[in-house]
């Protein structure tokens, strides 16, 4: 008897946790969409992309005079600072002189470039270069191909 009840209550809870997380997911699915008419509403969906990948803290900076700062928040101890760009093009590595420059300003350790397009070799060559030097430790990128499976 008492294993029927057992399994009972395992099977609820593994039920509830499974729609929890069908949720989650079909909700970001819906941000991501109506986000892609809106640079603002982009920048709201990557702060709640950038919690549902462990993100702590997340939150949107000013929408002027931020420093090239768009999304700021923790992962694990460290502080990122986000560019998040909205764009119909590839994002190119005039945006570097701006992550760094907020990097230094919010106190950042790690920089990050969030779009919904794709990142340019020029830009992928500056990142890699700011891995490890001075104060920045570590860069995340998220494009499209990370955005993909949502749309």
């Amino acid at each position: 008897m008492w294993r029927v009840f057992v399994f009972s209550v395992l099977l609820a809870l593994s039920l509830f946790f499974s729609l929890r997380k069908y949720r989650k997911r079909r909700k970001i699915k819906l941000l991501y969409k109506k986000s892609l008419k809106d640079p603002y509403d982009f920048e709201s969906f990557a702060c709640h992309y950038l919690r549902e990948k462990g993100f702590k803290d997340v939150r949107l900076t000013r929408k002027s005079k931020d420093f090239g700062a768009d999304v700021l928040g923790r992962k694990g101890r460290r502080l990122f600072v986000f560019q998040v760009k909205r764009w119909n093009h590839p994002v190119g590595k005039e945006i570097v002189k701006e992550l760094i420059m907020a990097a230094y300003v919010y106190g950042a350790e790690g920089v990050g470039v969030f779009t919904n397009n794709s990142v340019s070799r020029g830009l992928w060559e500056e990142l890699e270069k700011l891995k490890g030097k001075g104060f920045i430790k570590e860069v995340i990128v998220v494009s499209w191909e990370d955005l993909k499976p949502l749309g």
